[in-house]
């Protein structure tokens, strides 16, 4: 049996403003980029290849990407056509790409020691691309997550506030992590949320700090009350080839979300779509009245690979002769 949090004590939505800037966007580019990029086997790496929390907090000593230009990822974004940037502030591995006060497990106690969402958020700001965050409910560090339900909730919510009050104008927040449609085994029951995560308080959070922001989990069935679009994972609206989307349809906004290679973060091996198979994509999104994100993984340097600069750049000229 299904249960679906329910959410119906949620007040705020995002404001119509807020709804319509996101239905103009038409194409974004999100980034999935974490301590993860150093092993080159994706972002579930911690979790595929069963390593120990001790041993993957070492990663966090490693990373040092002394290529990130936040000001070059901006103009790739330019030079796309994108009119939205996401970001993973948190993936489900727990370490922070932000700077935290309620965590060391954070960018700025790597070598780096650069707040790179603020570096992003500047360099967004500047372009007026709109600045959405991603946060994974799902957290394999945080030990409160398995042993102290409410403890937990209160981090995140508190981060979310972080993020809604440091960055300036948001666009919009992405929450990955919660799936209710998931069936609980041994093997994934870590994943299993231990209560409710007061997902109405924490989107009437959101829209207090950031009216204009617009709000969506990936969970995987029809938006919930104080969520404000949908989004298709790897599938177009109402489709579900990969198996976990829904085909059900709500009354919109909508979004795709797919990938320019391999998959969501950075892999040692690359496969690299065609340009025409990634102007597809935005072009049967966008036909379907969605807006597209297409997302790429930086690498350990902090560099997107210049193929697929050039790949999406591609996507820019077919934009522009759309316009």
């Amino acid at each position: 049996m299904v249960t679906i949090e329910d959410t119906s004590k949620a007040i705020l939505q995002a404001t119509p403003a807020g709804v319509q800037r996101f239905r103009d966007m038409r194409l974004g580019l999100s980034v999935h980029w974490g301590l993860y990029a150093l092993l080159g086997r994706g972002e579930w790496v911690m979790y595929q290849d069963r390593i120990h929390t001790h041993t993957y907090e070492k990663l966090a000593k490693r990373f040092n990407p002394v290529g990130f230009d936040a000001d070059a990822w901006a103009q790739t974004m330019v030079d796309m056509g994108a009119k939205g940037f996401l970001i993973t502030t948190k993936h489900h591995d727990g370490f922070c790409m932000f700077d935290t006060a309620l965590t060391d497990y954070q960018v700025t106690n790597t070598p780096f020691g650069r707040d790179v969402i603020g570096e992003l958020a500047e360099a967004c700001h500047k372009r007026g691309i709109a600045l959405h965050f991603y946060y994974s409910l799902l957290d394999w560090h945080n030990r409160d997550y398995v042993t102290y339900w409410k403890s937990y909730v209160e981090y995140y919510q508190e981060q979310l506030r972080e993020l809604c009050t440091k960055y300036g104008e948001l666009g919009g927040i992405l929450f990955d992590g919660y799936w209710p449609r998931n069936t609980w085994t041994e093997e994934n029951t870590w994943f299993q949320p231990k209560g409710d995560w007061d997902l109405a308080g924490t989107y009437d959070l959101i829209h207090s700090l950031q009216p204009n922001a617009v709000v969506v989990n990936n969970h995987h069935v029809l938006p919930l009350r104080g969520e404000d679009y949908q989004v298709w994972e790897l599938d177009m609206p109402g489709e579900n080839k990969m198996g976990f989307n829904t085909p059900d349809i709500g009354p919109g906004p909508y979004a795709t979300w797919m990938n320019v290679n391999k998959g969501w973060a950075y892999f040692d091996e690359q496969e690299i779509k065609p340009a025409q198979q990634l102007i597809d994509y935005v072009h049967e999104s966008n036909t379907r009245g969605a807006s597209c994100w297409l997302n790429v993984g930086p690498t350990p340097t902090g560099e997107i690979l210049p193929e697929e600069v050039a790949r999406l750049k591609e996507v820019g000229a077919w934009m522009r002769g759309q316009s």
